[in-house]
């Protein structure tokens, strides 16, 4: 079985200098991977007590960082495929990319909570967080088990077994059809996560929240989006005017707080998000499309975006380990908020850099190796071919 992701003739991308199987590179959509990150960062900070200014409900909305990650997921996933790659190749892939890292700070996570931190995980619930299933029961417990925020991992796997089957199938429809499928998949998901949201009571821990099911609507979004840039549509849409909606969405779920009581139920931040979120990433990749440079797209930005998948992993176990057993909150001041706050960053961005130079990067290049040559080279296909022999 091979990722059949074909583009129509008349609507292949338009450029192509970046990467080998000739689709340009989007490194502005790696720089974005990072301020997913940072947004989650927020949230956790916000919940371990460490944000304690007047303003401390904006980062409790940082728990959209997490969809934003399965958007960006489905398009860098769709644009970047291989025409004729296996399932079993794309599988091996995303496994060499994600499972090392998990592991390894799942292990940790586990020593920790069973050794020196306070008893409030079970040994079994960490041995399904290992295999990457611990999203799945209806149980707060098992979903944070181990490292808890990798229970977005779980939901990842799930889109990872599914994308095979799932891009080709969107790609073969025709826009009007695709479009009215992703909308009332993602209708259908947010109506499952706001409906779970308010039988717990509004509460942020709800564990059909987590689900891999009701998450994968984001994910397919991004599919779909990974296409139509696919199929040669460059975004238009400015910069500012994405941020500007961004911020109009946050001051939207800020007012809904503070008119209902906090906390906002999850569905219905995600819902009023998604929309800006999508506008953001279309942005980005509308520049990289049109080869127009993007600070998102710098250096620095793409190597803390590379960065990113690490620094998710390691931030909530320094929380756990520095900032309540090392670092307790003494001074409820700005300044001590301030300074907890940047020794939580620094010492997780640390901790990501180590993982991602020691774990990450030789754990895909040993998985990944190649024991015989390719039987077929992964080339473009025919209708793919003819228009990049246009543009070069």
């Amino acid at each position: 079985m091979s990722l059949d992701v074909r583009v129509r003739p008349n609507a292949a991308p338009r450029t192509s200098d970046s990467v080998s199987h000739g689709r340009r590179d989007l490194p502005s959509l790696t720089g974005l991977r990072f301020v997913a990150a940072l947004m989650v960062f927020g949230f956790h900070s916000a919940g371990y007590g460490v944000t304690t200014t007047p303003w401390w409900h904006l980062p409790q909305f940082g728990f959209l960082g997490v969809g934003f990650f399965f958007v960006l997921s489905g398009v860098v996933l769709t644009w970047s495929t291989r025409p004729g790659q296996s399932a079993t190749s794309f599988w091996r892939r995303r496994f060499a990319r994600v499972y090392p890292s998990h592991a390894v700070t799942a292990l940790i996570a586990i020593a920790a909570y069973l050794w020196f931190m306070p008893p409030h995980k079970s040994l079994w619930a960490g041995v399904l967080a290992l295999l990457l299933l611990q999203a799945w029961p209806p149980v707060p417990a098992v979903n944070s088990a181990a490292n808890g925020v990798s229970w977005s991992l779980s939901c990842e796997a799930f889109f990872y077994a599914c994308f095979p089957w799932l891009a080709p199938a969107l790609a073969h429809m025709p826009r009007s059809r695709r479009t009215a499928m992703v909308a009332a998949l993602l209708a259908g998901c947010a109506a499952l996560a706001i409906t779970g949201s308010f039988a717990w009571g509004g509460r942020y821990d709800v564990p059909l929240y987590e689900n891999p099911v009701v998450r994968l609507g984001e994910f397919v979004v991004g599919v779909a989006l990974g296409l139509a840039l696919r199929e040669g549509w460059v975004p238009r849409v400015r910069r500012r005017t994405a941020w500007s909606a961004a911020a109009v969405a946050a001051g939207a779920a800020l007012a809904l707080g503070w008119a209902r009581g906090w906390p906002v139920p999850r569905g219905v931040s995600d819902v009023i998000a998604i929309g800006p979120l999508a506008l953001v990433l279309l942005a980005y990749a509308g520049c990289d499309l049109r080869g127009r440079e993007s600070w998102m797209g710098r250096r620095a930005m793409v190597y803390l975006g590379q960065l990113s998948f690490a620094f998710y992993l390691v931030h909530q176990l320094v929380m756990d380990t520095v900032l309540r057993r090392i670092a307790p909150l003494t001074d409820p001041s700005i300044g001590g908020a301030l300074w907890r706050t940047a020794l939580a960053f620094g010492l997780s961005v640390v901790g990501a850099m180590a993982l991602h130079h020691l774990v990450e990067l030789p754990g895909q290049r040993l998985l990944t190796r190649r024991r015989r040559p390719a039987a077929v080279l992964p080339i473009p296909y025919p209708e793919e071919q003819r228009v990049l022999a246009g543009v070069r």
